[in-house]
């Protein structure tokens, strides 16, 4: 549940961003998502890709540890 919160979370922001990019420099939706991921460094990319991979990972780590706590819990009763 937490992995499917954190997704979603990051697919608003996401858009949010977009949204923004559009109202200031006048751009479509799809130009505003191509620039949030192919800047001209590859900086922003870069950003993106770890903090997903990040948070992808540790929320994938949380469920695993409560799925474990509550199947353990779930067998000592």
């Amino acid at each position: 549940m937490i992995t499917f919160s954190y997704l979603s979370i990051f697919l608003l922001l996401t858009i949010l961003t977009a949204l923004f990019d559009m109202k200031i420099f006048d751009y479509t939706i799809l130009e505003a998502l191509r620039n949030l991921l192919y800047t001209e460094i590859a900086t922003g990319r870069m950003i993106v890709v770890v903090s997903v991979l990040i948070g992808l990972l540790s929320s994938a780590v949380i469920d695993f540890r409560l799925f474990k706590a509550k199947k353990k819990s779930g067998s000592s009763r």
